[in-house]
Order: structure tokens, then sequence, then C-alpha cells
């Protein structure tokens, strides 16, 4: 009622102040943060552990578990999520409301410790990283080429896009969907392994000794200082389709080409991404936990229209559809 009597009684008034909130909010309008969520830290701490080559079944007993049975004491903890997947461990932990996600993360950390001696010595050192609930990719873009493999596109978009796009304000981490990353593949043939009396680990074990680069010592004299390198490292294929394995009973040596066949290929050959019959990797950019959404985007998209002037001839990249950016999380297991 009060506000009522003053704009009967005042018109110019209430028109005046009306004005000056229309002002003001005109003003402010292009400054006020837009977020699908709040700005939130929830206390959720993961532990990831990668296991190559082990079943499921292995991963649950040999890691999963294990993670879980020392992290279930700690405090103020909630739940546990857990997942266990051929070659990978996920355990998710959420707290009590008002735990600290900092505290909480080097808690796990020290108990996570405790148990690294005992896990497979094949696995790798468990991952612990915070998580947001408000974490999510602010933009999916699609990277296709007519002329170039799957290798030398995921080499293109690991070496130029990425820094290119994190360049961008607001941009924390970016991600490559369907990347095929360059390896060594070596193809043993189990008659020619055994014919010459050797097995798998012992191709194994020559590989990691003999590529390996070692310090050799200091040679020291009156004018001059000289470091020794000792370079064992293999450099192409060639260096180790000829790397010696033993030496045969005649004397003749036996190299790793006699007994396996030795190529360039993608570490992860699972996996196939392809668009309209063409390779295909996506770009997933995640934001900041502070940045606008929208201002994020809008830079992505202005980089994306100066980075089309200087691609190679036969390489598109464009913004993914919505059906695109689904396949692609369940591609990478997100849904």
């Amino acid at each position: 009622m009060f506000l009522t009597d003053i704009s009967i009684k005042r018109p110019v008034f209430a028109t005046v102040m009306s004005i000056i909130l229309i002002i003001f909010g005109l003003v402010i309008f292009n400054k006020i943060a837009v977020r699908e969520l709040p700005d939130i830290d929830p206390s959720i701490v993961t532990v990831r552990t990668v296991y190559k080559g082990a079943s499921a079944e292995i991963v649950d007993s040999q890691i999963t578990q294990k993670i879980e049975d020392i992290v279930g004491g700690t405090p103020g903890l909630a739940t546990i999520d857990s997942r266990s997947e051929d070659g990978r461990s996920v355990v998710k932990m959420e707290f009590e409301p008002g735990v600290s996600v900092d505290e909480a993360t080097n808690d796990i950390r020290d108990r996570v410790s405790r148990i690294i001696d005992n896990l497979p010595d094949n696995a790798s050192r468990p991952e612990i990283f915070k998580t947001s609930e408000g974490n999510q990719v602010a933009i999916w873009l699609r990277l296709r080429s007519k002329n170039l493999n799957d290798l030398d596109l995921s080499d293109y978009a690991s070496r130029y896009l990425k820094d290119y796009f994190s360049s961008v304000d607001g941009v924390g981490q970016i991600i490559l969907s369907g990347e095929k990353e360059i390896s060594l593949r070596v193809w043993i043939n189990p008659s020619a392994l055994s014919a010459r009396d050797l097995t798998v680990s012992d191709i194994e074990s020559v590989l990691l000794k003999e590529n390996i680069e070692l310090p050799a010592g200091r040679l020291e004299s009156k004018r001059i200082d000289l470091n020794i390198k000792l370079d064992k490292n293999y450099k192409n294929v060639e260096d180790f389709k000829n790397l010696p394995i033993k030496r045969a009973r005649d004397g003749s040596l036996v190299r790793l080409k006699d007994v396996a066949r030795v190529e360039l290929g993608p570490l992860n050959l699972r996996t196939l991404f392809k668009g309209n019959g063409d390779p295909v990797v996506g770009i997933g950019i995640y934001q900041q936990s502070n940045s606008n959404t929208i201002a994020v985007v809008d830079g992505i998209k202005k980089k994306l229209t100066e980075v089309k002037k200087d691609l190679p001839e036969g390489i598109q990249l464009d913004v993914a559809s919505i059906d695109q950016i689904i396949f692609v999380l369940r591609s990478m297991k997100f849904m």
C-alpha cells in the first residue's frame, strides 16, 4: 500500500524511479554471468586407476575392492560409488555437506598411498581428483578429413587445435574424443617364438632393458669438460626390427623381426569414429567453474572462424550437432 499511495500522490517521482530502475537494468544486463548450474563446489573425490589388459573381474578384485576398503573409514564420507571395467577402475566418493573438498582430497590421497605397493605392478598409479556437478562440456567441435587418416587427424588436433582453443578466456580443459594415439605395435608369431625357445616375457624384458637412455658419466680434462651420453634409444621402426633378442646356439643373433611383425599403429583399435565415411575427432571444451558459459561459447566460435582460414586442404572443423554430441558421449561412456 505504501508504494501504491506514493505512486498515486507523486506520479512524477514514481515515473523517475521506474526510469532509473530500467536504466540500471540495461547497464548491468550484459555483465550478469549466465550459468546452467550455480557456482558450487561439492565434496566429491574420484580415484581412477588404469590396468591395461585386465578383465573387469580382475580389476574389481585387485584394485577396486582394495581402494574401497582403505577409503571406507574416511571421516565425513557419505557414499561410495565404484565401477570396474576392462582395464579401468573408478571409485567415486561423496562427502557430507560442509566437508571441505580439499581436506577430503588430502585424506583420500593419504589413504590410497598406503596401498600403492599392494596394487598390481602393471597398474598405473591411482589418479585422485576433485569433480564438480557443474563440470560439463560447454561446446563440442567436430574435426574430420577426407585426406588424412585417424592417426594424422588426431596428431593435428593434439598439436595445434588444443593449444589454439586453450587461449580463449574461460576455457578450462580440452579433451579429444576418438583420438588415435600413435604407438609401436609388435605382432608376435607364436610358431617362430617357440622354434627359437623364447617367450613373450623374454620379448617384453628386452624391450624394457634396451630402449633406455642412461647417464654415462663425465669426462674431465685440463682444457675441456664433456658429458658422456650413452644413447640406446630406438628412433624408428627399423631400429626395433633389428633389436637383438638372444644369441642362438649356432652363434647367430635372433632379432625381433625374426619372431614378430613390427609396425606403427594406433594405441587403441577397439573404437572407431567416422562421419559420412571420413575419420572424425571430437573436441570437447570444458569451461572454468567461475566463467560465463555464453561468453566461453562465443569466444570459441570466434576462434573457430579464425582457424578455419588456416586449416589444411581437406580438413573440416565445425560445431557438432546434438545427435553427434550424444553419440560421442555414449562412446566415451559418459551417459
